[in-house]
């Protein structure tokens, strides 16, 4: 999933021939990274609030601009980038509000703004019908996701903060999101990871990391073709192009 994020913000930055860009909530820098790589005509800066992040992001920075800084105070200018993106974090903010009208203030009129976002709330998904958040908080409890997300909360919280919504795709339809909910009720009985998927596959040894590796590569590309084919049908995870009201 990480690969068509990053395709999807490809495309929805196209319009952006030069100029910087900033990726709010970075993590240890992955998606910068390979926007910098795709796009080395860009000037990409990454924050996030948590220290130890942004360090292992800077160890090997990729031409990225890494700094330490909240999602609701960014350390930046007014209008200073020509395009933020965003990648499965607003769900984690106690103040989406904030979040968005800060972004909002760093941007261009008529500046892009990419999100990713999950979206456990959007009628008709396997999350509505289980009552995630209210009922079922597997994902509240172990994911941190403390804001519930329809495709209609978003777009109504986007226009306030003077980032409406241009355009819309989307993934995590049926396959990938009954996966999501199977992992999360494995781990609401045995308790957190303590590692991910990936890691476990990759450091298991004989038949079971051959056999790992098949299924991990199997569910990728299931979960691949799912979205592109169904980017059109609203499902549980929103890729959003928003672009800053120029006034």
């Amino acid at each position: 999933m990480a690969g068509l994020k990053l395709r999807y913000a490809l495309e929805d930055l196209k319009a952006v021939t030069s100029g910087r860009v900033l990726d709010v909530g970075c993590g240890s820098g992955t998606m910068a990274k390979a926007l910098k790589r795709e796009r080395p005509d860009l000037e990409v800066h990454g924050v996030d609030f948590a220290t130890s992040a942004i360090q292992s992001a800077s160890r090997d920075a990729g031409g990225v601009i890494f700094k330490v800084a909240p999602a609701e105070t960014l350390p930046f200018a007014d209008g200073w980038f020509d395009a933020v993106t965003m990648y499965d974090v607003l769900e984690h903010v106690d103040d989406p509000g904030r979040v968005l009208a800060e972004i909002a203030r760093v941007l261009k009129p008529g500046g892009r703004f990419h999100i990713v976002l999950p979206l456990e709330g959007q009628p008709r998904t396997i999350y509505t019908l289980i009552g995630c958040g209210p009922r079922w908080t597997a994902k509240v409890k172990y994911a941190g996701h403390i804001q519930i997300y329809s495709d209609a909360r978003y777009r109504a919280e986007a226009a306030v903060a003077s980032l409406p919504v241009r355009s819309v795709r989307w993934s995590y339809h049926y396959l990938t999101s009954v996966l999501d909910v199977i992992f999360f009720l494995v781990i609401a009985r045995t308790g957190p990871l303590k590692t991910s998927v990936e890691d476990a596959a990759e450091r298991s040894r004989g038949p079971a990391r051959w056999v790992g590796k098949v299924v991990k590569g199997i569910v990728a590309s299931l979960g691949w073709y799912e979205a592109r084919a169904l980017a059109w049908l609203p499902g549980a995870c929103g890729h959003y192009l928003c672009i800053r009201d120029p006034s």
